[in-house]
């Protein structure tokens, strides 16, 4: 009696340290997936931001294009 009782307590007490080494396992890949997450997030906020410039430099290029042309209508017309 005393050694199934011995025997199930070992058990119990392995399978207690199986679940803790698996939960520990778990928020360790939480925590690299929350961390992942942030970084990825920062890179498509950047990589807007990237985008947003280029639209922006992209629009300067071609008001500064559209008034270049209108000066030379204007000179060739005189």
């Amino acid at each position: 009696m005393m050694t199934s009782i011995k025997e199930v307590n070992l058990r119990v007490s392995y399978q207690a340290q199986v679940r803790w080494q698996e939960s520990d396992i778990f928020y360790t890949q939480l925590h690299d997936a929350r961390t992942d997450r942030r970084y990825i997030r920062l890179e498509i906020d950047v990589g807007a931001g990237d985008d947003a410039v280029r639209q922006i430099m992209r629009t300067h290029v071609l008001e500064a294009r559209a008034q270049i042309d209108t000066m030379e209508d204007a000179s060739s017309s005189c």
